[in-house]
């Protein structure tokens, strides 16, 4: 599962506690961090199976702003149902449409494919390899 969010968190300054950071921005930073890693692994099983990373969508039921003073607004025109959001991730397991390039793996919850340019930092291998660890790496 991935979030329109991973675009933002570009730094990863403010994960590693303590941080002052907001909720939305740590939010943000940990979610292209699982970009990274959905990037890593699609690598790594290259030829074995398809990696795809996708957004159920802005959905404000999921409780996600709870502990703060900003709040997700559910009037918004692309909030989306807690049902809706699980649909988005759902669908994507039924999808034969993938795009020719192996690094297009981003779906939106409006079912479409994200271009690249819209996450090139995440493409940075020296990147991924930093954040995604191997079975070995977490063993250790």
């Amino acid at each position: 599962m991935s979030s329109e969010a991973h675009s933002s968190g570009v730094l990863i300054k403010d994960l590693a506690a303590p941080s002052n950071a907001n909720q939305f921005t740590i939010y943000g930073e940990s979610r292209f961090v699982h970009f990274l890693g959905a990037q890593w692994w699609r690598r790594k099983l290259a030829n074995q199976c398809r990696v795809v990373a996708v957004s159920p969508g802005l959905v404000p039921g999921t409780g996600l702003s709870r502990h703060s003073k900003e709040s997700l607004p559910t009037n918004h025109p692309d909030a989306k149902s807690i049902p809706e959001g699980a649909a988005s991730l759902n669908a994507a397991l039924f999808r034969d449409d993938f795009p020719e390039d192996p690094e297009q793996i981003f779906l939106t919850s409006w079912g479409e494919w994200w271009d690249n340019y819209v996450y090139t930092k995440a493409l940075d291998r020296e990147l991924q390899d930093k954040w995604s660890w191997s079975k070995e790496d977490v063993e250790k």
